[in-house]
Formats: C-alpha cells, structure tokens, sequence
C-alpha cells in the first residue's frame, strides 16, 4: 500500500458461527485509525521497521505497537474490562501454514472464552490483504478470512505501562495533542 488514505477500511469478520454482538465501541476504530495516523511520525516507528526514504511501504510500517498500546489506554478509561496488548505473529492458515506478519502487535479483549482480536495496523502485510482496521472474533478470523493471530507476550493494562514501547507512546499522545 503506498500513502495515506483519508478513510480507513475497516472490516469485520462475516460469518457467524454462533450469536456474538460486538461491543458498541468498534464503531469508533475507523475514528481512532485516522486519528492515529494522523499522529504517527518517526520518532514513533519501532526502530527495527524504519525503511530507508522513498521505500513504498504502508503508513502502518512500524506503528502497531504504540497505535496498540495507545487503543488499550483508550479502552481502559473507558472501562473496557478484558483488554490485553498482544506481541505475536499473523499466520496465514489458506493452505500451507505459514507466518506472514512476524513481530506484529494487537489488541485482544476476551469475553467468556472468546475473544476480540483488533488490529488498527492490519495493512502491512500485503499478502494477507488486511485492511487497515480488522476486528473480529478470533475463531471466525481463522475460519473466515484464513488469518490466525498468535501472540508470544500478554500483556494486561498494568503491565503495559512497564513495556519498552511507553517512549514512543508518549510521542504519540503529544502528537495527537498538537496541531501538525
């Protein structure tokens, strides 16, 4: 994906496999995705994903990390209960397993034994053909679209605030702060 779109896609999984709303709030990540990368700057990418200038890759590259940690901070003020930041990799499950997003961050809030995976930096990978912001219940992402989020860390709210990526958080939240 080259440049910035001015309206996040946002998709959901489709199929049904039994009867599970979604939280009201989902209604609100497209909003807090443009929010977001409207914010982003380098000094918010994770070091390890800088790509040289002029390379073509998405605007995403790099942001999943604070962007989720900033969605888990968001939630939490707002009493969302079952939050965890995730570190882990993006499986594409088609055919032949294979990783096709290494080192990848999400949001997952869990309710009962299911849980909510939510990707705000879905489009890095172009394989995969995420779009931008992907919700959706873990199992019918699997089954549905073919992608499996796997994390290695869990991290709860509390936890999060010891994590490496509060620097670059920090940035993030002066950024959306500022007129830029």
């Amino acid at each position: 994906m080259t440049g910035v779109s001015s309206r996040p896609t946002v998709i959901s999984s489709s199929r049904t496999l039994r009867s599970r709303s979604f939280p009201v709030w989902v209604s609100d990540l497209a909003g807090h995705r443009k929010r977001l990368q409207d914010a982003w700057s380098d000094q918010t990418i994770h070091e390890a994903f800088r790509s040289p200038a002029g390379a073509e890759v998405a605007a995403s590259r790099g942001q999943c990390g604070v962007s989720s940690a900033w969605l888990v901070e968001t939630l939490a003020s707002n009493h969302v209960r079952g939050l965890t930041y995730c570190y882990g990799d993006v499986f594409s499950v088609a055919g032949p397993e294979s990783v096709e997003l290494a080192r990848h961050c999400w949001v997952e809030v869990a309710q009962g034994h299911d849980r909510l995976v939510i990707d705000l930096t879905g489009d890095q990978s172009e394989v995969l053909g995420l779009p931008e912001v992907l919700y959706g219940w873990h199992d019918e992402l699997r089954t549905g679209r073919c992608v499996d989020y796997r994390p290695h860390t869990r991290l709860t709210p509390l936890q999060l605030q010891y994590d490496l990526v509060q620097p670059r958080l920090g940035i993030l939240r002066k950024n959306l702060t500022t007129e830029r």
